[in-house]
């Protein structure tokens, strides 16, 4: 070999470690910065479905969680995890929520990873950047529910799935078969995520058609094969319960939230908030839109595992009159991040062709770009740390306005809230009737309840009495939507 080639050999290298130091001094970065706000004001207010954990399922000894599925509540791993926190750390809500802080923050490393996988590492830098500043992220990362570790879990797999296919080695089939397991176990959701990445196994597959594939049988049997058994075994005890509570009528009350328009509506609001206008909104959505044309160019699995999912999920979801909540397709986050970023270079790229700039020039274009959707980002994050559901507001509120003489009622889901978590004593109803009867022995009755369309739907006698009877006082507003507390007020001296 040359001495110039072996100079030009060693120089390359030497750069190649600078530049991997570097990643890895940034990634270190970003993922401290990523535990930090997510840390930060953990101890705030539960709202409903926390607190549902809290109360049914975290303070249970570990036997009766894992043979316990009384409720699409119950999400498996989490409730396990947020059960050893309590016994580590004390019952809290910092300690309900810190698998999900975990799950979160360990979601960021696992896109850098998977970024690593189907771009490069600037863009993986860039994509765990902008999902450690991402709104969503952060609020879903301080939600004691398994939604951040369903992410954690679709990310790791799918980037273990790339892996397996480009080498097929036996170990990494078997570690992605137990992350999709763990992922279902967490929540059952990762079912799509499965689907999308049974998808890409099939592309796969005809893509190599003409090619040999000595261990394509290793996917299916190590891959596919072990996670649908992991899963069977982890959900042995409770088959029956399941097949029992999944889209029963419990979780479908409002038929709006049935529809996919609102769904739609609810995830435009989310991008609002997440990118601050709708200006923004639309720039975002352009990149998003480059960003899927160049991954279909380049590495078709993005997408695949991007789109089918979600189209599958809300297929099924439709099919059985359930609510079509944007939570359930968070899991798709990680997989957007990429995309926006990829589009971000490649407009970035196109503008310097237009300006005839040179290749090196383009790649700052493209992450200037990327670094100002984090900067809107960033702006966003201190939205994530308002009260999901001002349940506190509302209760403090109410206690020192009360007077000799008053009852407080509490209707509707806040009955549970009030009655079972607070432990406030407040009076429980749950039909007119009741109510009236608190009203005939009180000066004056105060009236607390959340999510309106439910209440309007379960009770609608008592939504009437309260729209025409009584006076609404203050309202607590929260970061769930529709979860508005509410403080409504009679007064009945004369009785």
């Amino acid at each position: 070999m040359p001495v110039s080639t072996r100079i030009n050999s060693s120089m390359e290298a030497a750069r190649s470690n600078v530049g991997e130091r570097i990643s890895l001094l940034l990634l270190t970065l970003i993922l401290l910065i990523g535990l930090g706000l997510r840390l930060y004001a953990l101890n705030a207010g539960l709202w409903l479905d926390e607190i549902l954990t809290y109360v049914n399922y975290a303070q249970m000894p570990f036997g009766e969680i894992i043979t316990s599925y009384d409720s699409e509540n119950q999400h498996f791993l989490y409730s396990i995890l947020a059960r050893a926190s309590f016994l580590m750390f004390g019952e809290s809500n910092w300690a309900l929520r810190l698998p999900a802080v975990l799950f979160g923050v360990g979601s960021i490393l696992a896109l850098y990873l998977l970024g690593q996988e189907v771009a490069n590492r600037r863009e993986a830098l860039l994509s765990a950047a902008l999902l450690t500043f991402s709104y969503h992220h952060v609020w879903f990362s301080q939600n004691a529910r398994g939604y951040s570790g369903l992410l954690f879990w679709t990310i790791l797999s799918s980037w273990l799935l790339l892996r397996a296919l480009r080498n097929d080695r036996s170990a990494i089939w078997i570690l992605y078969a137990l992350s999709t397991a763990l992922g279902i176990y967490t929540h059952l959701t990762m079912v799509f995520v499965l689907f999308g990445q049974i998808c890409v196994y099939g592309y796969q597959l005809i893509h190599r058609r003409k090619v040999e594939w000595i261990g394509w049988w290793k996917g299916l049997i190590l891959g596919f094969g072990g996670a649908g058994l992991l899963t069977a075994l982890l959900h042995g005890p409770v088959i029956s319960q399941m097949l029992g509570t999944i889209g029963g009528t419990e979780a479908s009350v409002v038929s709006a939230w049935k529809n996919p328009l609102w769904t739609l509506l609810e995830i435009i609001k989310g991008l609002q908030v997440g990118f601050s206008s709708a200006v923004i909104v639309t720039g975002a959505l352009f990149l998003f839109g480059a960003g899927l044309v160049s991954y279909w160019r380049t590495y078709k699995e993005v997408d695949i595992l991007l789109l089918v999912p979600p189209f599958v999920g809300a297929t099924m979801v439709i099919s059985v009159g359930h609510h079509l909540w944007p939570r359930f397709f968070f899991f798709s986050l990680g997989f957007a991040v990429l995309v926006v970023i990829r589009g971000a270079m490649v407009t970035g790229r196109l503008i310097g062709k237009m300006f005839k700039l040179t290749k090196t020039n383009s790649e700052r274009i493209g992450t200037a770009l990327c670094a100002g959707l984090i900067i809107v980002s960033v702006l966003s994050v201190p939205f994530a740390y308002g009260p999901k559901q001002d349940y506190n507001g509302a209760l403090d509120f109410v206690q020192a306005n009360l007077e000799p003489g008053d009852s407080v009622v509490a209707v509707g889901l806040a009955a549970f809230v009030y009655d079972d978590f607070y432990k406030t004593g407040w009076e429980s109803v749950s039909t007119l009737e009741q109510l009236n009867l608190v009203r005939t022995r009180s000066n004056r009755t105060w009236l607390v309840y959340t999510f309106k369309p439910v209440l309007e739907s379960v009770s609608p006698d008592i939504g009437k009495s309260i729209q025409r009877d009584y006076l609404l006082i203050h309202t607590f507003e929260g970061t769930v939507g529709a979860g508005t507390v509410y403080v409504y007020r009679v007064d009945d001296h004369s009785k």
